[in-house]
């Protein structure tokens, strides 16, 4: 059930570009390199330091989090006891069982894949829209690891109205 749960939360992980830990992140967990949950775990030990819309953020993940947990902790411990947690095995188990879950947990499911693909059209729309502003302002920027999205909230006063609209828009659907 744990790594069913961390991949939920890679997924929201994803979520990152403007997310409102980004700051705090950036702030307190400078020279910390991304991936396997350094991030997270160093936000933990910094959790006093964090700002309040972080707070925020990380106690609506916790809520949501544990809204799926109780709904797919039973499906999991009957169709993936055996499974190994990790790597989104137990996810991957749910999903292979999926006609045979319960219906809460399948409604989970089916409630995570509209955030996902909510969230992967907002991320075209800014990718979209903020295309032309990236490659005139960042044209030397290697892209990944968020370098392309600093680069633009750097030249946040340059960007086109379009870019901004989008940016915008994305920030008030989180």
């Amino acid at each position: 059930m744990r790594s069913f749960l961390i991949c939920v939360a890679l997924s929201f992980a994803a979520r990152a570009a403007e997310h409102p830990c980004k700051e705090d992140a950036e702030r307190l967990c400078k020279g910390v390199e991304p991936g396997q949950g350094r991030i997270v775990q160093c936000l933990k030990q910094h959790e006093a330091d964090l700002s309040p819309a972080c707070k925020q953020k990380r106690d609506s993940f916790r809520e949501r989090m544990e809204e799926i947990r109780a709904s797919c902790e039973e499906d999991a411990r009957k169709f993936c006891a055996g499974v190994q947690p990790g790597g989104g095995r137990v996810a991957r188990c749910l999903q292979q069982h999926q006609a045979d879950l319960s219906e809460a947990c399948r409604d989970e499911g089916r409630k995570l894949g509209e955030e996902q693909k909510a969230h992967r059209a907002l991320l075209q729309d800014v990718q979209q829209s903020c295309r032309d502003d990236a490659q005139k302002l960042c044209a030397g920027v290697k892209p990944g690891a968020g370098r392309i999205a600093r680069c633009l909230r750097s030249h946040k006063s340059d960007l086109s109205q379009a870019c901004t609209a989008a940016i915008e828009h994305a920030k008030d659907q989180r």
